[in-house]
């Protein structure tokens, strides 16, 4: 049998394409929010409590344009609302894990998380608490610690385009969608679904506003998969 120990350090081992890529989008989101005047325990408590690349880089610009605590919030939710699909697509492997275990599971989920988790889980790895709660920790305090260094090291950072820093989130989820099409047994299928999801993104964004976009894209790429899947 393996340990918890192993299975969280395995878990940790599994998140390192997510650590690499938020440390540099940690580092920019840092630098970001110190030039919009947001102070740096400001920058660690977003970090700690929202946790959400995406939502919190809205969050800065909304506060810099001086919206209504109350537009802040209906926006995040709607960023984030698409966390409701990834809890739906893990459920099946977590429903014997405790209550309090999913809770903090699925208070660490994020796009990337999700993307590692569901990758491994498709090549049939066993979804246990440790190891789940290796790859969402690791994943945690690298982004805690680099948007925290981030806000620490902004005012000495006038252009984050300079270092490509604006480019990393775009490289690691490039990076994580060939981790997920390797690892599929029906390679055609998963690129088919890339692709669809992909083109419906892109058409998304020029009739509907960004974050249901997303959702619409991730809809489309999910229920092609299951059909390719199914038929080959």
């Amino acid at each position: 049998m393996t340990s918890g120990g192993s299975r969280y350090r395995d878990g940790a081992r599994d998140a390192l394409p997510v650590v690499l890529g938020y440390i540099a989008i940690g580092l920019a989101f840092g630098v970001v929010a110190q030039t919009a005047g947001i102070t740096t325990a400001e920058v660690l408590l977003m970090s700690l409590i929202l946790y959400a690349g995406s939502a919190q880089f809205v969050t800065v610009g909304l506060i810099v344009a001086g919206a209504p605590a109350t537009a802040i919030v209906a926006t995040i939710f709607l960023v984030n609302v698409r966390h409701l699909l990834y809890s739906t697509a893990l459920s099946p492997h977590v429903r014997g894990l405790k209550a309090w275990q999913n809770a903090l599971i699925g208070a660490e989920l994020t796009d990337e998380t999700f993307a590692v988790a569901s990758g491994c889980l498709s090549t049939g790895r066993r979804a246990s608490a440790p190891w789940l709660l290796g790859i969402n920790n690791a994943s945690h305090a690298t982004w805690i610690a680099c948007t925290t260094l981030g806000a620490l090291l902004g005012s000495s950072v006038s252009n984050t385009r300079a270092l490509g820093l604006d480019f990393a989130l775009a490289a690691m989820f490039a990076a994580l969608l060939v981790l997920q099409i390797v690892n599929r047994p029906r390679m055609r299928a998963a690129v088919g679904a890339a692709a669809a999801g992909a083109a419906t993104g892109l058409l998304g964004i020029l009739v509907m506003p960004a974050g249901w976009a997303v959702i619409a894209a991730t809809l489309v790429a999910a229920t092609l998969g299951v059909i390719l899947e199914g038929g080959s």
